[in-house]
C-alpha cells in the first residue's frame, strides 16, 4: 500500500514535466512544389497547396490540392494532428497518410499511398503564404 501511495505521489509531482506547450498555429495557406513517383503512372511533380482552415489545440482540418498522377490536379480534405513536440505532423486522407515536419515557416511533407502495383510516394516543401 505504501508503494502505491508513493507511486501516486511521484506521478502527481512529475506531471508538470510532461506538460506540453501549445503547438504553433498553422492556419493559413502553404504552397510549394512536389516530386514523387507512382508505380502505375510514373513521375509525378507539380505545385501543392495546403490550406489549413481550422485548428483546435494539436488537431486541424485542411484541404490539399496536388498534382494528379493522371495529369491535372486533385483536391481532397485531410485531417491532421501535431505530435507532442510541436514539430512533427501527421495527416490522414481517405486513401493515404502524410508525414510532415514544421520548421519555422516551412513544412516538409511526404505522402505515402500503398497499393497493388500502384503505390505512390511524393514529397513537397511548403512555405507559409503571407
Amino acid at each position: 500500500m505504501k508503494f502505491a501511495a508513493a507511486l501516486l505521489a511521484a506521478s502527481l509531482f512529475a506531471a508538470p514535466a510532461f506538460a506540453q506547450d501549445a503547438p504553433p498555429n498553422i492556419v493559413g495557406t502553404w504552397k510549394g512544389d512536389s516530386d514523387g513517383l507512382s508505380e502505375k503512372y510514373g513521375w509525378v511533380t507539380g505545385p501543392v497547396t495546403l490550406t489549413v482552415s481550422e485548428q483546435k489545440g494539436r488537431a486541424f482540418r485542411a484541404s490539399l490540392i496536388y498534382p494528379s498522377e493522371k495529369g491535372g490536379s486533385k483536391t481532397e480534405s485531410v485531417v491532421g494532428a501535431f505530435a507532442a513536440d510541436g514539430k512533427n505532423i501527421f495527416l490522414a486522407s481517405d486513401d493515404g497518410i502524410h508525414i510532415a515536419v514544421l520548421q519555422g515557416d516551412v513544412v516538409d511533407a511526404c505522402y505515402l499511398e500503398p497499393g497493388d502495383n500502384d503505390g505512390l510516394a511524393l514529397c513537397a516543401r511548403l512555405k507559409k503564404q503571407p
